[in-house]
Parts: structure tokens; C-alpha cells; sequence
């Protein structure tokens, strides 16, 4: 028999605090009722901590969960990307017993239709985040979050004309649930214009109207983002909101960026 190299005692005897897989490829299909299954190709990194008992870790475990939990997705009706986090975090965590923490990050990009100016259709692409994590002894016992980052455009107060990218992460409590095309809209109003893949000449100046009629910094668009959380979503008050912004400077060599990371509560008591 092959002995487990991983289960020996390391030489030096230091806890690692993140050990796993990064970047790992696969193709999603996630069914929907009555409609078109949305395809994905979704980027995973999953990993647990490392004991100062343990060697090393039993990597080929991760793949094993990730590859059980892809294709239970098939069977059934909707399926969240935040959940698909947690179930691979839950059986990650029952292949790694010496483990106390788990993780597990999600990025894809999902096509959305969209209309220009004008009203013609055009396909346009949002960075789609979610994540799980659990820590034992941990409440609750794992959080999991949703995200989007679109681009768009800022026209700063001081005239200079950026293109932007803004994004939105909601942590996800047990029971609730939350809609990406609902992230994408609180995003879309709190820049000062949308960006487009194209335009024709006419909608470009319609465009670039619009976005000097909305002068915004990247504070701005930040603190609109998170007036526009506590306006259309009603969540417990302990929920975590994370709102950026960042911002390609046209003149400087360098980016702006604007972040807050708070609980819904709070921000609901700053904002109402």
C-alpha cells in the first residue's frame, strides 16, 4: 500500500492558512423554468486552511466536489451561483476533516441584452462574483455572497471624461434571495452613462450628453450605489454590503478608486 504522504508530520510545524486549487475551468449549464438554459464558464479557486499537523493537503479532493456538485446542478429547477458556492464549501469541508475553514470563489461573465440610445439591441457583457466560505464554530455556519462589476462611463467634476468600473457584492442570508438583474440596475443608475459595445455617431454624442448632465467622482458613484441598495432591497441588518468604484484617470498614470464595505443596517440608518 502507498502511504499518505499528505497525513505525515511536517518538518517545520506552521498552520498554512490557505492551501487548495486556483483557477480552475468549467463549463456551467443552469436550468431555468420555461426558458433557455444560461451557459456559463465559470473560474473557481477553492481552498482550506492547513493544520501545522498536517503535511500537506489532499488537493484532488477539491476537483472531486467541484465535479459531484456541477453535475447535480442538471437536476435541479433554479440554481443560485452563491449556492453553488456553498454546496462545493460543504463538501470540501467533509474531505478535509483536519480543516477548519473553507472558501470558495466564483467569476464568470454573463451576456445581458441591452438597448442603445436609440433602442436598438446590443450584448453586453457583467463580471458575475459569488463566494462561500465556513469557519467552524462559525454564525452562520457558512456566509455566502453575489456580486456584479460592470463598466460604464463618469464624467467627473473637474470635466475629464473616464470610463469606469462599479461593482456590487450583497452577502446572501439564509431564506433570502437576490437578483443579479437587480445588482446590474442599482450599478447602471449610479453612473453618470452606461458603455456600450457600439453606437452609432448620433447615439455616442446622446451618450456623452448624458454623462456630463451627470457630473459624478468615484465617491459619488459609490454613495449612490449604496443609496440604491437601501432603495430596493430589504435585507436583516447585520448584512454586509461591499460597493467600489474605480476609475481610469484619462490624464494621470494612475486609477481612482472609492470603496465601502458596511452592514445594511447601518447604511439604511445613514441614508433614511
Amino acid at each position: 500500500m502507498i502511504p499518505d504522504v499528505q497525513t505525515r508530520l511536517p518538518e517545520i510545524k506552521l498552520p498554512l492558512t490557505r492551501v487548495g486549487v486556483n483557477n480552475v475551468r468549467k463549463l456551467i449549464k443552469i436550468p431555468r423554468k420555461a426558458k433557455r438554459p444560461i451557459i456559463l464558464l465559470v473560474n473557481l479557486n477553492c481552498f482550506v486552511d492547513l493544520p501545522s499537523s498536517q503535511k500537506g493537503t489532499h488537493m484532488s479532493r477539491n476537483l472531486e466536489a467541484i465535479n459531484e456538485i456541477l453535475e447535480d446542478i442538471t437536476k435541479k429547477p433554479v440554481y443560485e451561483l452563491e449556492g453553488l458556492c456553498e454546496d462545493i464549501v460543504r463538501e470540501i469541508t467533509k474531505r478535509h476533516e483536519y480543516a477548519t475553514r473553507c472558501e470558495v470563489v466564483m467569476e464568470s461573465r454573463l451576456m445581458m441584452v441591452r438597448r442603445t440610445p436609440s433602442g436598438q439591441k446590443t450584448q453586453e457583457f457583467v463580471k458575475l462574483l459569488a463566494n462561500a466560505s465556513s469557519r467552524k464554530g462559525a454564525k452562520p455556519e457558512i456566509a455566502k455572497e453575489v456580486g456584479v462589476e460592470i463598466k460604464g462611463i463618469i464624467t467627473h467634476p473637474s470635466n475629464s471624461t473616464q470610463r469606469a468600473s462599479a461593482a456590487l457584492i450583497i452577502e446572501v442570508p439564509d431564506g433570502y434571495f437576490v437578483k443579479i438583474e437587480d445588482l446590474v440596475a442599482v450599478l447602471e443608475d449610479s453612473l453618470s452613462a452606461k458603455a456600450y459595445g457600439f453606437l452609432t455617431e448620433k447615439e455616442e454624442k446622446q451618450v456623452i450628453t448624458k454623462a456630463h448632465h451627470q457630473r459624478k467622482s468615484v465617491e459619488a458613484v459609490v454613495e449612490d450605489i449604496l443609496r440604491g441598495v437601501v432603495n430596493k432591497f430589504n435585507l436583516p441588518s447585520k448584512t454586509k454590503i461591499t460597493a467600489r468604484c474605480v476609475a481610469e484617470e484619462s490624464l494621470f498614470t494612475y486609477d481612482s478608486l472609492a470603496e465601502r464595505v458596511e452592514t445594511f443596517g447601518k447604511l439604511k440608518k445613514e441614508i433614511t
